[in-house]
Formats: structure tokens, C-alpha cells, sequence
């Protein structure tokens, strides 16, 4: 199997290294119009060669993989059409896929091998430098097949992202970004605003000398590519604006019961039930079928294993201080009537 991977940086040059370390027979050939970094592909072997144009590229290639900024697809498809085999299966890794998908119509009317794709997965680092064969273990990756792909097409994008340790996940190209919007982009927007806020203060010096894990935790997603952080906001734009004003209703009522001094038991409770919802889902509770039932957890389940019942312990941790907390609140109220 030839693969032509367009684009050699973290996401390209993983896909790379985990073909040619799992699948006999592959070959990948690469290229970037970065040169520096085809080249730095190449020595950490994520490719078997590199190549000097696009069309060069993908001339005689079986599955031919974008793995570019979202705004670069429309030109590469542009450059690459007249050089595809009929029968090539063309996927991508953009984070948004309604457009990507409106272009393929557009430039590849009636191809029956495109399947367009988006790992979740990454690093805010960026480059071949960053690449790692593991990358995509244990990930979801969305697969957003075309109305006319063949099942074989989408048998062999399926079949890839198994190999390279990933759960495929079929959705349509406008459900995948407003999803994506809110638990992918609107992040990265969160935690730009949230920098730039502290940046803007003339305290930063101070700020920045105190900042620790909590502002660099959620800070983090400001080190995205520019390139990719600009691509997604202008292909998604509708969708993170839709989860950005979602956001700030959030906010504003998080900030109504903070300081709301009759309802401190309340948020109390808020804290409490955030906590342990998020402790459920870093433990592995996700999806419809797995989400909690009520107040106490039902039934032993795949976290239970994972975490030796640390889900269930840590339920009945923060209930039992929810419980102590309101006790003690109730006891200094009296005291204060009493004064």
C-alpha cells in the first residue's frame, strides 16, 4: 500500500511513524512545503521519502492523507486532482468538516474515496519534532465518509486508525463541528481570552511571577499553532460564537451564586456536584449509556476496574464533606443569631 501523507508535522508525521511501524508492506512517501520539516520527517523515518510537489506526491498513491491547517485543504485538493488515482482513498485530520467536505464536492464531484477524518488527539506543541508513533492510542477519531464513498473507502480509513490504536467514531460533517465546537474549540478560545485578560493587566509582572499549575493548566491551548488556532475559528466560526455565549451564561451564574450570601449551602452543592461529575469523566464515564443515573452510582463499571473503585470512594468522600460543610455552615449561623 502507497500512502501520501501532505503535511509533516505532528499530526502527518505520527500518522507516518505508526503505518510504517505496524503495517508490513507500506510505503509512505511525504511532503511539506515546509522542506525543513519533510526533511526532519524523513530522518526520524516517519517517511520513506519525501517528495517536491504535491501532485509528485500523490501520483500513484492508494490513500492519500491531508494533514494540514483546514484553510490549506481547499488549494491542496485544487493542486492534486488532476493527479489522483480514480480509485484513491483521500482522507484528512482537519478540526472542523463541513467545509472541508463542501470543497471535496466542489472539486471532486462524484470521487468515491473521500472520507474525511479528524483524530482527537495532539499536543500544543507542533512540528515532526513532536511526533510520537503512540500518539493516537486509546483516542476517538471522527470519520466524516461522503455521500458517494465507497464502502471500501471507508473500510480502508477504518481499518488505518484501528491500526494506529484509534476507536473510529462516524458522524456527518455538521454534528462533528458543533460538538468539536464545544468540547475542542471553544477550550482554545477560553483559555486565549483568560491569558490575554491577565497579560492586559498592569499587574502582570506580578501576576506572571505567581502564576502556577492553575493559570498554566488553563492557559495551555495559547501555545496552539497560529496557522491551525486561526483555520479553526474561520471554519467554525458559527459554532464556537454559538458555545462562546453559552459560555458566558455559565459564567455569569456561576458568578450570581458566588455572591449570592443566602445561597453559600447551594453553591456549596454546585462545587460538590461538578467535582464529582468531572471525576467520573476523567475516570472513563463518557457517553449516553455510562452517564450517572442519579445520585450514587448504580453499578460497578469500567472505571471501577481501572481506578480500583476510586470513583465510587471519592463519591462517597465528597458527600460525606457536602454533608459535614452544610453542618458546620448551619452551626456558625446560630452562633451568629446568638451574638
Amino acid at each position: 500500500m502507497r500512502v501520501a501523507i501532505l503535511g509533516t508535522g505532528l499530526i502527518g508525521a505520527s500518522i507516518g511513524l505508526g503505518l510504517r511501524e505496524r503495517v508490513s508492506g507500506v510505503y509512505v512517501i511525504g511532503y511539506d512545503r515546509n522542506r525543513r520539516a519533510a526533511d526532519t520527517a524523513r530522518k526520524l523515518k516517519a517517511v520513506d521519502e519525501i517528495a517536491f510537489s504535491a501532485t509528485e506526491t500523490v501520483r500513484d498513491a492508494d490513500v492519500v492523507v491531508l494533514a494540514v491547517p483546514v484553510l490549506a485543504i481547499k488549494p491542496l485538493l485544487e493542486a492534486i486532482k488532476g493527479s489522483l488515482k480514480a480509485e484513491a482513498v483521500i482522507t484528512d485530520t482537519g478540526s472542523s468538516k463541513a467545509e472541508i467536505m463542501r470543497w471535496a464536492r466542489e472539486i471532486l464531484p462524484g470521487h468515491q474515496g473521500v472520507v474525511a477524518g479528524h483524530p482527537m488527539a495532539g499536543k500544543t506543541e507542533f512540528g515532526p519534532e513532536a511526533a510520537e508513533e503512540t500518539l493516537f492510542e486509546g483516542a476517538r477519531w471522527v470519520i466524516v465518509p461522503a455521500v458517494e464513498a465507497r464502502p471500501e473507502a471507508i473500510t480502508v480509513v477504518t481499518n488505518i486508525i484501528k491500526t494506529l490504536g484509534a476507536t473510529p467514531v462516524i458522524m456527518d460533517a455538521e454534528e462533528h463541528d458543533a460538538y468539536i465546537g464545544a468540547i475542542s474549540h471553544l477550550p482554545m478560545m477560553a483559555s486565549i481570552a483568560l491569558f490575554s485578560m491577565g497579560r492586559a493587566s498592569e499587574a502582570w509582572p506580578e501576576l506572571s511571577a505567581l502564576a502556577a499549575g492553575g493559570f498554566k493548566d488553563m492557559t495551555r491551548l495559547t501555545g496552539t499553532d497560529p496557522d491551525m488556532a486561526y483555520d479553526i475559528a474561520m471554519t467554525n466560526k458559527d459554532n464556537i460564537a454559538h458555545w462562546i455565549d453559552r459560555y458566558v451564561v455559565a459564567l455569569q451564574e456561576l458568578r450570581r451564586r458566588l455572591v449570592d450570601v443566602e445561597g453559600e449551602d447551594d453553591f456549596y452543592r454546585l462545587l460538590s456536584a461538578a467535582n464529582m461529575d468531572h471525576a467520573e469523566f476523567r475516570y472513563g464515564k463518557v457517553g449516553r449509556e455510562e452517564k450517572a443515573t442519579g445520585e450514587r452510582i448504580e453499578s460497578a463499571g469500567v472505571s471501577d476496574y481501572l481506578a480500583g473503585g476510586w470513583i465510587r470512594d471519592k463519591f462517597n468522600e465528597v458527600m460525606s464533606a457536602s454533608e459535614e460543610r452544610l453542618k458546620k455552615m448551619d452551626e456558625e449561623e446560630r452562633l451568629r443569631r446568638r451574638i
